[in-house]
Formats: structure tokens, sequence, C-alpha cells
């Protein structure tokens, strides 16, 4: 996806900045027609799936949406909808001529608005407890320092909707060994599969199938992970070998590239500072205070994360976590992509953290989202820069990674793979087109 960097052509541009995208893909489609530079070529060829994309990823109408406000908590009025749409509260985008709504902008006013919380029709009970549970090994694991591990089963799974071609191509994810997680094993698939290598950086089960019969694919798996607990002297930091750890040290197009903005809000952090960790913990501490908590629509919409969080600050876990890896490396501290599950007792969903080597210490976990997130218990933001808990299902170990075979068209995520990818013989399948699911099924401390 290295081509996002192309900057679009003027006109489409312009279409796009009015919410014109008819006339935008028909600008489009004209100028395929005459001479381009490649990259801006396979931009353009991009933009006409990304245009389809964002339309998806913009469903509701403004009488939906206020419907779905409605049901979601006490009292709320069409003057109170009006309200919040004028102030911008509301995540929404003008498509041709029309205001539409994001997928989750409900869940987003509520990181804009706390104070919404208290309004909500219906609590999440399950996530009040699953944090709950979180927060008591985190104090467990801050007082004895001594790391447990766990065995857990998990399902992950995706159903179809609807489909016109012959047969379905599916990868799922799984988890990977290395790291902190000991051994894998899978349990069951719903169909023949091939697995990929214990160790690869986006691992995965891949299976096909008839169409006309078969709508759902799944796999059980078992895995063990330990939590890290990290004993890091900063004074002792010394500078990583730069040829051993090229792969993590250097830009990678087009969400980790070293911009003159990126290099300039490194400088501005960072300051005259030259240990490695306290050059890290300044980033992290920066992202953790300035860079708000918010859902993103899917990563393929954006041209460059990295920069969008430091622009507009706001960001979920993977645009903070590429955030970090930018500056990081900016400034010569080798930083890698973590990502797959938070995966708890209760429940699972896709949560993405990041590595960085401190010589001589290793790999230190560093998550950004869940430090951000507790900011204002110091100790719970003190733990996610050097540990981790082990609340975790990791199949991820490199962002922009190839799946095991090769998809035939773009994938729905095309840097990461946490819920898995589907398509048909003829096509890609939308979002709205198939159902994933992230299951735990067991969850036991075994050490």
């Amino acid at each position: 996806m290295e081509f996002l960097a192309a900057q679009l052509p003027e006109k489409i541009s312009y279409f796009e900045s009015t919410g014109d995208y008819k006339s935008a893909l028909e600008e489009i489609e004209q100028q395929l027609e005459n001479y381009l530079p490649s990259l801006v070529k396979k931009r353009l060829l991009w933009e006409k799936e990304r245009i389809l994309r964002l339309k998806d990823n913009y469903p509701y109408t403004s009488a939906k949406a206020f419907d779905v406000l409605s049901d979601a908590f006490v009292d709320f009025s069409r003057e109170e909808f009006g309200s919040l749409s004028d102030a911008k509260k509301l995540d929404s985008i003008v498509f041709d001529g029309e205001e539409r709504f994001e997928r989750r902008f409900d869940k987003n006013l509520l990181f804009v608005m706390p104070e919404y919380e208290n309004r909500l029709k219906k609590k999440d009970t399950d996530r009040e407890e699953t944090r709950a549970s979180l927060h008591r090994e985190i104090d467990r694991l801050i007082s004895d320092r001594r790391p447990a591990k766990y065995k857990i089963i998990a399902r992950s799974s995706i159903a179809v909707r609807r489909s016109e071609g012959s047969f379905f191509r599916c990868w799922l994810p799984v988890s990977r060994i290395g790291d902190q997680v000991s051994s894998t094993r899978i349990i069951k698939t719903s169909h023949s599969c091939f697995l990929s290598p214990d160790a690869y950086p986006q691992r995965t089960v891949y299976m096909e199938a008839d169409s006309k019969h078969d709508t759902l694919f799944s796999v059980d798996f078992e895995y063990e992970i330990s939590e890290i607990s990290s004993s890091v002297n900063p004074y002792e930091c010394t500078e990583p070998d730069g040829k051993r750890f090229r792969s993590y040290l250097g830009e990678r197009a087009p969400h980790i590239v070293f911009s003159p903005l990126m290099k300039s809000l490194a400088k501005e952090i960072a300051g005259v500072e030259s240990n490695a960790y306290f050059i890290a913990k300044s980033f992290y501490n920066w992202i953790c205070e300035n860079v708000k908590y918010t859902f993103m629509s899917e990563y393929a919409l954006y041209s460059n994360l990295s920069e969008f969080a430091a622009i507009n600050l706001r960001g979920d876990c993977g645009v903070k976590a590429l955030l970090f890896i930018t500056l990081c490396r900016i400034k010569g501290i080798p930083a890698r992509w973590q990502s797959g599950w938070f995966a708890a007792p209760k429940g699972a969903s896709p949560h993405d953290w990041v590595l960085i080597w401190l010589e001589p210490f290793g790999w230190i976990p560093v998550d950004c989202s869940f430090g951000g997130s507790r900011k204002d218990i110091p100790a719970y933001k003190e733990f996610y820069f050097g540990n981790l808990d082990a609340f975790r299902m990791i199949s991820n170990s490199a962002f922009m990674s190839p799946l095991i075979p090769a998809k035939k068209f773009y994938r729905s995520d095309p840097f990461d793979n946490q819920v898995g990818e589907i398509e048909m013989d003829s096509r890609a399948l939308r979002s709205y087109e198939r159902d994933y699911s992230l299951e735990i099924l067991s969850f036991e401390r075994v050490l």
C-alpha cells in the first residue's frame, strides 16, 4: 500500500473535499485513460475501492442516526441531535450531497463526551467486570513481579450473509508462537485447512469452501501465554546495533514515514534527551496525555495513520501504536508491531500495541492505548510502559505482512489481521456481507 503516499490529483481531491464523490469517480476514470506515473495510477485504482469502502463505513442517514442515539440514551431529543451535529460531536461526512454517519458514531460519542455514559439505557456490565478483573491482575503483578502463565481456548469465525460467487477463500487469525506465547494448538476447524508456520508474522488458518453450502468458517485453538514483567535500569541503556535492527528502524510507507512533521514532533517531545529509555518514555507520556482514544473507520481509508494521530490528536490502539513506532524509529529506537486481541474471560476484541528494543534488556512492551485510558491511575499508566498483562491473543508480529496464500483481491485490512479475511472467487466481500466473531471458550491460569 505504499502508493497511498502519493497525493491525489488536484481535481479529484477537490471533488472529495466537497463531498462530491460521484464527480470524483468520473474524474478518476478519465485520468486513468491517460498516462500517469505508476504509483499515481495504483493510487487512483485504489481510490475507486476506497470510495466504495467509505460509503460502507458511513451507512446511516440523519434519520437513522437519530434512531440509533434515541435507542441508546434516555430522553434523547431531536433538538439535542441537532446541537450535537452542529457542534461536530458526531462522526459524519457529506457523501454526494447527503450527510452520512459512521458505523460506530454512537460509540465515539461516549469517548468525545463521557457524560453520556450516565444516560445509557443499557450498561455494559461485562466490560466493567473485565476491567475490574484486569486491574486485579495488574495489581498482583505490580506487587510480586512474578509473571503468571495462562492457557486459553479461543474461537475465531466468519459468517457470510450473502454471496453470488461459487466458492469462498477464508483466512482466520490464530495465535503465533514467539515472544510471550510458548505454545499453540489447533483444536478443530470448520473445513480442511492450511496453517501458517508457527512464528509467521501474520499467522492464519486458510480454508476454502463451496459458497452454496458453506457460509460459516471457524477455528478453535489453544495457546499458552505469559505476562511480561520488565526490570529496566534506564541508566544502563546503551546504543543498539543498527545493522541488527535495521528492519525495526526504517520507514514503511504509507504509515511509518519520517516526514518533516514527524521529525519535528519527535524533536519537540524528546528535546535534548539522548537516553533511549527516557526518549521512548517521553513519547509514551505525550501520547497518553494528548492523543484521545476514539474508534476509527477501517484503516484502509487513511493515507497516513501516524500523521493523522499527530494532527488530529485522536486515534484507536493501532493508530497510537503507529505514532509511537514512528517517533521511536526517528530517534533510533528499534520498535515493532504486536497485535491480535484483547482476550479476557468474558470475551475478546481487536487490539494493538508495541515492542521496543532497549539495549541490553531486550524487547520491552509498550501499550499507549491501555496506558492512556488509565492515565488518572499513575501506577497503571506506569505499568504499561515496560510490562504487559496476559489478556492477549497474539496473531501478528509485523505490520503490513502478507498472508499465506496471498489474497487475490484487496484485503479488508491491508495492514493487520485480527478478525480474518474472506473473498469470493470473483471479488472481495464487503463489510456488510459478512460478520466476524471472536470468542474466549476457556481461560485458565496454569502457573
